[in-house]
């Protein structure tokens, strides 16, 4: 039986965040109808299409049930009284009656409002596209080549962050109302869920005052393709590899900020070196020796990767009479399997659907401020993926404690206050403060015989355990799931490794950015066919974090059900995957290797980003139609554009692209982007600043939502951080303790939770098992 077997979900969104969402929460187990338009979802048109049907609707839909109908049908209350959550996509008067009717109709549904920029605020009512969304996520402003436009990400970004969060929100909301809890509506702005994934954008400029600019391509030329080298960490092995002994003899090399500020010389002594090879030799020669380089590979190339089909990951879809491979799930689950199904209903397929109304759980009123009040997870994690499912976890209200190896602390070395390091820089970072507000804090060296002990004794108190180290860490240190299963039937462990915990590459390193290479990602990011650029971030890790949150959630009701936990398995790669369903999708249908574009886009014309006035500010736009045509024209005062024949189509304007975007960039130039964005939105026309980190804290948009947050640290002061991607009607999310000092709660945790004496914690230190301040083996400097 799979996790939220008993789960029915009600989706009348449209557009790929509800979609997604639902997706998500279907692939558990959870019973989704879509309630679609009089015609379909507009997604039933959106490429790669095989003779009338979208192989991307396919990918989101399938297993789902199709009920053909408005939003004012009176079947709607039925539907909505058999369904515990509910998406939807309504925005303004039409929304905040949709909300009252469904309320009304069940008011213990969980109700997902999911919308581009809230539902109140100066953008509440912008138009909105796949480009323009993604101009205000704080990703596009930091991709590309810095003497050029900023890149974005293509394959609707911005509604996977989404979708992925949505599915955490209506999880947890869930989990308070099966506890007693009332039903909530949960708001969710699509750039507000989405600028929770990073982990520097904002930091950089609160703590140190720098802009998180565009560096260019890192990628190595080798004999067929690229390759791409983690340059933050020192590595002598990479040294090795190219053979360059000369180098080794530089004993300051390997400082780390030497070796980042001499990552030029080294990519291009890789290059040389790598010039005669392909680029999986150099892939597997540099994994020998744990080197985190990884191939740029394209959709062909991930289609036949064997690490992912050891792990058996792709799914087949069958659209329009064709057999697609399709990319899997992101998760493995030991107990309940995610549920795989070939194909998506067609329009009104079952809409003589009738759903049992929801029937109350019979207990008390549970009266807490946040929905996952009471739920326990330990967190041995560090850099990026694990830090933030625990952080979602926490911000809604679960106790986290983050267990750290004095010897190598979780990744306290970033974006120092004012840039300076102090003796305790490693509790002023604000990378380790930002992923991890709302957590308590051990030292525990697992490696010792009295640490993993105690670590037993916590997996004992607790529900779940979250940890990336790589595959091989808990096993070596004899506290693989096996073990935690022994101390406690019931506990829940997800486990997240660059390869995942099975294949032939599972000891293989890789970080987020590694990922970007090997997922395929890179190789349709760019200004061009070849010319091949990574996000400027670490993509993979806030992807994995999200799901694993939601897995974890997923598994929780499993255990409440059954009383059996299990072990979820994930793989940063196969979690980046399915964010590229639609170039995946598209290779798969067409043979054609899917290549960078740059900002354009394969349906509508024109669309892109123009320089507008000051130094490096960028507005991006996209031309829907024909009335957004005219409009634009207008706008820009360019009425022989519109009474142009060879512009009143799409194709005809891009076949002219070129000379439109030189129409428009006369323009842009001589207006600020929010100006020139404001102009185009009040004529109807979507359009965006691309927002750097400076202009994304200090919008006034996000600031009168009140999304930025307060946070008074001891020692770090006090700065304001991304608030939540979920707005809860009545357990909102909430900041209730700073991001832990190294080891502050060894006595709270060891003495109040575990009942240890003061003898015992002193063996504790005497043994090494803990200590109460970091030991670094290198320098920062």
């Amino acid at each position: 039986m799979a996790a939220l077997s008993d789960v029915t979900v009600l989706e009348l969104s449209t557009g790929v965040a509800g979609a997604y969402c639902s997706r998500l929460l279907r692939d558990l187990g959870a019973r989704v109808v879509k309630v679609e338009p009089p015609g379909g979802d507009p997604l039933r048109q959106e490429p790669p299409v095989v003779g009338e049907e979208s192989a991307f609707f396919a990918f989101l839909n399938a297993g789902k049930e199709s009920v053909e109908a408005s939003l004012d049908d009176e079947r709607l209350d039925a539907l909505a009284k058999g369904s515990e959550i509910i998406v939807h996509s309504e925005r303004g008067d039409a929304a905040d009656a949709l909300d009252a009717r469904l309320a009304k109709a069940n008011p213990r549904a969980v109700v997902l409002s999911l919308t581009p920029y809230g539902r109140w605020g100066p953008r509440a009512s912008w138009e909105a596209t796949e480009l323009t969304e993604y101009a205000t996520s704080g990703y596009h402003f930091f991709g590309g080549d810095p003497a050029r436009e900023p890149l974005a990400l293509p394959g609707h970004q911005v509604g996977f962050h989404v979708g992925s969060h949505a599915a955490v929100g209506a999880l947890a909301a869930l989990w308070h109302v099966r506890l007693g809890g009332e039903g909530q509506r949960i708001e969710m702005s699509h750039q507000e869920a989405i600028l929770n994934d990073h982990t520097w954008l904002t930091t950089m400029w609160t703590h140190t005052g720098q802009v998180q600019a565009r560096v260019g391509s890192t990628f190595v030329p080798c004999k067929d393709g690229f390759i791409f080298l983690f340059g933050l960490a020192p590595s002598q092995n990479v040294l090795i590899l190219m053979e360059r002994f000369d180098l080794l003899e530089d004993e300051t090399l390997l400082l780390p900020l030497n070796w980042q500020a001499r990552q030029p010389e080294i990519r291009a002594a890789l290059a040389a070196w790598a010039a005669d090879k392909t680029k999986q030799e150099v892939y597997h020669a540099a994994q020998e020796l744990r080197i985190a380089m990884t191939p740029v590979n394209t959709m062909a190339d991930l289609v036949n990767d064997p690490q992912l089909a050891a792990r058996e990951f792709f799914e087949t879809l069958e659209v329009g009479g064709t057999e697609l491979l399709s990319p899997g799930f992101p998760y493995k689950l030991t107990e309940t399997p995610c549920v795989a199904s070939r194909r998506a209903p067609k329009l009104g397929e079952h809409n003589d659907v009738a759903l049992e109304p929801v029937q109350p759980t019979g207990l008390p009123k549970r009266e807490t401020a946040l929905p996952l009040e009471g739920l326990r997870i330990i967190e041995v994690t560090a850099n990026w993926a694990g830090p933030q499912a625990g952080r979602l976890l926490a911000d809604l209200g679960a106790d986290i404690v983050k267990v750290e190896l004095q010897t190598k602390p979780a990744t306290r070395g970033g974006i120092f206050v004012g840039g300076d390091i102090w003796p305790n820089s490693y509790n002023r970072a604000g990378y380790f403060n930002k992923q991890n507000r709302n957590k308590r804090d051990v030292c525990l060296n697992l490696a010792t015989r009295e640490g993993r002990a105690t670590f037993l004794k916590l997996v004992q108190q607790a529900d779940a355990v979250v940890e990336n180290n790589a595959a091989r860490v808990m096993g070596q240190l004899g506290v693989a799931y096996e073990t935690l299963r022994e101390a406690n039937p019931r506990i829940v462990m997800c486990s997240m490794a660059g390869m995942g915990a099975t294949g032939p590459e599972r000891n293989y390193s890789a970080y987020g950015s590694n990922i970007e290479t090997s997922s395929g990602l890179a190789s349709i990011l760019g200004y061009g066919p070849g010319k091949y650029f990574g996000t400027g971030s670490f993509y993979a890790d806030p992807v994995t974090g999200i799901h694993g949150a939601a897995g974890v959630l997923a598994a929780l009701f499993h255990v409440k059900r059954t009383g059996k936990g299990q072990w979820l398995d994930m793989s940063l790669l196969e979690n980046v995957v399915p964010y590229f369903a639609q170039p995946f999708l598209q290779y798969g249908i067409s043979g054609v290797v899917p290549e960078p574009r740059g900002n354009r886009s394969p349906v509508h014309a024109p669309q892109g980003v123009y320089r507008s006035a000051g130094t490096d500010c960028w507005l991006a736009l996209t031309i829907r139609n024909e009335s957004d045509w005219a409009k634009l024209c207008a706008t820009i005062d360019r009425p022989d554009l519109a009474a142009d024949p060879r512009l009143t189509s799409t194709e005809g304007r891009r076949t002219h692209h070129d000379a439109i975007d030189e129409a428009i960039e006369a323009w842009s130039r001589t207006i600020d982007q929010v100006n020139a964005a404001e102009r185009l939105q009040a004529n109807g026309v979507p359009a965006a600043p691309v927002m750097p980190n400076w202009q994304i804290v200090s919008d006034n948009h996000l600031n009168d939502r009140g999304y930025f947050v307060a946070v008074r640290h001891p020692e770090a002061g006090t700065h304001r951080f991304p608030g939540f991607p979920w707005r809860l009607e009545k357990t909102p999310a909430q900041i209730r303790m700073h991001a832990p000092l190294f080891a502050e709660h060894n006595h709270d945790i060891f003495a109040g939770l575990l009942g240890l004496s003061e003898d015992e914690i002193a063996d504790l230190y005497e043994s090494g098992a803990t200590g109460d301040e970091p030991i670094y083996q290198v320098p920062f400097g």
